[in-house]
């Protein structure tokens, strides 16, 4: 957190502070049983658009859980790449996610909670070294994103997972497309996001195919209601499960 910029900015700090007691307030004024938080196990009436109080979690990041429970992928998955997790991510799979005998977190950039800066297009890590892979809301942001997937490919064991989600945009989209001579300014007007240098469709789990993975897809919009709305899902959101 930047504190020069609260310290000049008292309306941003008042914001803040503001925020965090609101949802103290929330976390246990709306105790119930008719949603669960799976990052940070939180029970409650209702989340907030979308949000959970108690870890500010979004149902992209709630998704993870229920989608290694779909795919039957948390008996067997003793090391673990993860790929830019947000620090929700990590403290879920940190937490709660064992036995693991070993979990890598990889960025391109340096962040606190991250083992390897490295890029993802081109490692020095050995393959065949993990069981699962996960990104999340990540391979929209590489340009070269099918070496990216190609790098992970070689990382993995044979029979180990890929799991990935990517934003659909627009919703529905079908088709993925992207222009590699679009300027960054145009990224957000185009892509619907400042750093989104494609706009994924329905069919970008054929870019992995290519490579050689087998796949299985998750549509949330085909789960029953009960699920959805228990675990704060987004019935736009897809998830393919990967395997070499």
């Amino acid at each position: 957190m930047n504190f020069k910029k609260l310290i000049l900015n008292p309306e941003l700090y008042a914001n803040i502070a503001y925020k965090r007691i609101r949802n103290r307030v929330r976390v246990l004024c709306y105790r119930g049983d008719i949603v669960v938080c799976e990052i940070c196990n939180w029970r409650g009436k209702k989340f907030f658009k979308g949000c959970c109080p108690k870890c500010n979690s979004l149902p992209r990041t709630r998704l993870i859980p229920f989608s290694l429970a779909y795919f039957k992928l948390l008996n067997d998955t003793p090391k673990l790449l993860h790929v830019a997790p947000n620090v929700n991510e990590f403290n879920y799979i940190k937490d709660k996610v064992t036995p693991l005998d070993s979990y890598d977190r990889l960025n391109i950039r340096p962040v606190k909670h991250i083992n390897i800066v490295q890029d993802l297009t081109n490692t020095s890590l050995k393959e065949f070294s993990y069981d699962l892979a996960i990104a999340w809301h990540v391979l929209e942001h590489i340009p070269k994103d099918q070496q990216a997937i190609a790098e992970v490919y070689r990382l993995l064991k044979k029979g180990g997972h890929f799991l990935v989600s990517v934003p659909i945009y627009p919703l529905e989209n079908m088709t993925t497309f992207e222009d590699v001579n679009l300027p960054y300014e145009d990224y957000e007007r185009i892509h619907g996001h400042y750093d989104h240098c494609r706009s994924c469709g329905l069919d970008y789990y054929k870019r992995f195919e290519a490579i050689g993975f087998k796949v299985s897809q998750l549509l949330v919009k085909d789960l029953e209601t009960e699920f959805v709305d228990r675990f704060g899902l987004r019935t736009d959101h897809v998830v393919w499960c990967f395997t070499k």
